[in-house]
């Protein structure tokens, strides 16, 4: 039987949330920099994204990873993170899933411990511990990361005033204690938290402009983070974020957590090399230390490293056909 199109896949799940690995099938992508290459396939390419990220083949947190060819001549690939609410310059979960899935899918031989991606945030390096062929973690070493703004205030509806911080590790991040909105972290209240994220997140993005100062086409709130106490005796703190256009993410979150280290540096919390452990709401966890301080543009950053696990979950061979009048996918929300 002809199809219109065949696309391989192998996919993970880090701490809970998916990755899907495009090894074959993708279209070739075009620009001198990452963050061109992203811009030319949500130009170009958008029904691939959704194909792959919506259902029926994906659902409301399906993320994927497109690979390039590098444009920086340092790293070893490129590498473009696509997601249902979009693109993303950096995503710290697919990162890891991305590195496990090279390795034990044989795209690299089972030597090779430190793998260097290309993304539209900047160069990231991950060092792998292979055990008998099977990656048992990826460490990876983070974008600049920086609180931008302390402490801003916003009208949210029925919330009244809500307090939060903005900071960035790949993605734009509002951080939300928890506490004062007496809102559970818990699977249970998934659709509260849900909600309230997506007030608070459009609240902020009527009200500030938010633009990296090094890389302009970073712009927006994508992110709310909710932040509380820990369930696990081995966590400093517990971890809730709301991707975009409106699901929770199962792991810890690498870029949240990048922005989360970043806050607490900069609030004087958190010492150089010092571990801070977080947890999702479904428990599973991220190890993140800050390496060193350093700067972006005018604001005071640090360079996060985070620590996690995946596991490959399956090989696909998805097919795509022009006929189907559902081919590109549909989005519930």
């Amino acid at each position: 039987m002809r199809w219109s199109k065949m696309v391989t896949t192998i996919d993970t799940h880090t701490g809970g949330n998916p990755t899907r690995t495009v090894t074959s099938g993708a279209p070739e992508l075009f620009g001198k920099t990452m963050s061109e290459k992203m811009v030319y396939m949500s130009e170009h390419h958008d029904d691939f994204r959704q194909a792959l990220m919506f259902e029926p083949r994906g659902h409301e947190v399906m993320s994927g990873c497109i690979l390039t060819p590098p444009c920086d001549e340092k790293a070893d690939i490129g590498v473009v993170f696509i997601e249902t609410g979009g693109y993303l310059p950096m995503c710290g979960h697919d990162t890891i899933g991305l590195c496990t899935a090279l390795i034990e899918g044989g795209f690299y031989p089972a030597s090779k411990d430190i793998i260097r991606l290309d993304t539209p945030a900047g160069l990231v390096e991950a060092r792998l511990e292979i055990e008998k062929g099977r990656v048992r973690q990826v460490t990876f070493t983070n974008i600049p990361s920086f609180l931008y703004k302390q402490d801003i205030r916003v009208q949210v509806g029925v919330l009244g005033e809500v307090s939060l911080d903005l900071a960035y590790g790949g993605n734009f991040y509002g951080l939300v204690d928890a506490r004062s909105l007496h809102l559970p972290l818990v699977p249970q209240r998934a659709s509260e938290i849900v909600r309230t994220a997506v007030r608070i997140r459009d609240a902020v993005n009527d009200r500030f402009e938010i633009v990296h100062p090094e890389i302009p086409v970073i712009r927006g709130l994508t992110h709310i983070e909710f932040y509380s106490d820990p369930v696990s005796k081995l966590a400093h703190c517990r971890n809730t974020v709301v991707v975009p256009p409106g699901g929770i993410d199962r792991s810890p979150c690498g870029t949240g957590t990048s922005a989360k280290v970043a806050v607490l540096r900069a609030k004087g919390e958190l010492e150089i090399g010092e571990e801070f452990v977080h947890e999702s709401i479904v428990g599973s966890m991220f190890r993140a230390r800050v390496l060193e301080d350093t700067i972006v543009g005018h604001l005071p950053a640090v360079i996060p490293q985070i620590s996690g696990s995946a596991w490959v979950m399956g090989f696909h061979q998805f097919v795509l056909q022009e006929r189907d009048e559902l081919n590109s996918g549909f989005f519930l929300l």
